[in-house]
């Protein structure tokens, strides 16, 4: 595994963010609204926050390793026990591929391509995945930087637009009575929005840590700030009342784009290329993490295309049986949410077992 070793820092940036940008966008301002009302935004900085920390202190502890990676060091120090883990992550990989993928899907069949194939696009979004998938991390990293950095040039732009037609954006700031509990609530029910960041920090080398993880955090930084404004142009158009009843609602604020004129509705079609573009990223970026727990379990690279492929085909499973429309927020809320927090919880917890002193027998 040489993870990290031949990218720069700016891919780095961005193969973080396009590892994470995709997961909750979609229903993320109905999620936040409804858990912490007007407070959803303090929510949101709060599990930023939160990324950043949990992400530096793996790195942290990762540096101590003698392998070159959490993932090498799992299967060296646990065994079977160890192998057998990186595969269920390898499962929880594709599972977040598929249900974006799918999901996407959804949006786009409701909303934008009426009549056409939910499983078609899926399919589609998957297979050109897998074209950077198969690669190792230095073919991957450059494909997430450029398409990462078109879409995202796009989607400010297109927020930019949005922003100056929000006529409610007194309503995105925190009202005069704030409750920790909901903010909270906000909070963990947003976490899988950061599953990417610490999928990326898993396969950071030991030794590359201080150039490494600054890139890192620039990505959780860089996707908190398109998801804010994504969550500022949703609630500034609707009102958070008007929110509550969309499911996506950053797709229905994008919509209003294309009503007004010829110039508008070829910017709406550009946007829908650039999420395009963001959901291909994600999918592409956990297919190969998946692709590279199961190499390490197998203790072999050599078959990561093969590997590569039979986990799109087992993602596209995932995407198949995904739940209808009126289903997205239960998905994201009861299955990917509680997902995430168990792997990140268990990689914090495989960080600390893997790197602790162990004490020294004393002599006789």
């Amino acid at each position: 595994m040489r993870a990290g070793s031949g990218i720069s820092g700016a891919e780095t940036t961005f193969l973080t963010a396009g590892a994470t940008f995709a997961t909750g966008v979609f229903v993320l301002p109905r999620l936040l609204v409804a858990d912490a009302g007007r407070a959803g935004i303090l929510a949101l900085l709060l599990v930023a926050l939160a990324a950043i920390l949990w992400t530096s202190w793996i790195a942290g502890r990762s540096q101590r390793l003698p392998a070159r990676s959490l993932p090498l060091a799992l299967v060296r120090q646990g065994g079977a026990g160890g192998r057998a883990w990186l595969v269920l992550l390898a499962l929880f990989e594709l599972l977040l591929a598929g249900e974006v993928s799918a999901q996407f899907a959804t949006m786009a069949v409701a909303v934008i391509l009426p009549g056409a194939s939910r499983f078609g696009v899926s399919t589609l979004i998957l297979l050109s995945a897998f074209t950077a998938a198969r690669h190792r991390v230095e073919g991957l990293a450059r494909t997430v930087y450029v398409s990462f950095l078109f879409a995202g040039m796009l989607a400010f732009a297109a927020f930019a637009l949005l922003l100056g037609r929000a006529d409610q954006l007194a309503a995105v700031l925190p009202g005069p009575h704030l409750s920790v509990g909901p903010i909270l609530a906000g909070s963990i029910d947003s976490i899988g929005l950061y599953a990417g960041a610490t999928t990326i920090v898993a396969f950071l080398p030991a030794q590359r840590y201080s150039r490494q993880m600054p890139a890192v955090i620039g990505g959780v930084i860089l996707v908190t700030v398109l998801i804010v404004v994504a969550y500022v142009a949703a609630i500034g158009t609707g009102g958070p009342g008007y929110v509550l009843t969309q499911i996506w609602p950053v797709v229905t604020a994008l919509r209003t784009l294309v009503l007004r004129s010829f110039v508008l509705n070829r910017i709406g079609l550009v946007v829908v290329l650039a999420w395009s573009a963001f959901v291909l990223t994600f999918s592409a970026t956990h297919l190969w993490a998946a692709a590279e727990y199961a190499c390490i379990a197998m203790d072999s690279q050599r078959s990561r295309p093969l590997v590569a492929l039979a986990g799109t085909v087992l993602a596209g499973v995932f995407a198949t049986f995904s739940g209808p429309e009126a289903q997205t927020e239960v998905i994201v809320r009861h299955v990917v949410g509680p997902a995430v927090a168990v792997v990140l919880l268990s990689w914090i917890l495989l960080a600390y077992l893997l790197t602790r002193r162990r004490p020294q027998a004393s002599g006789g």
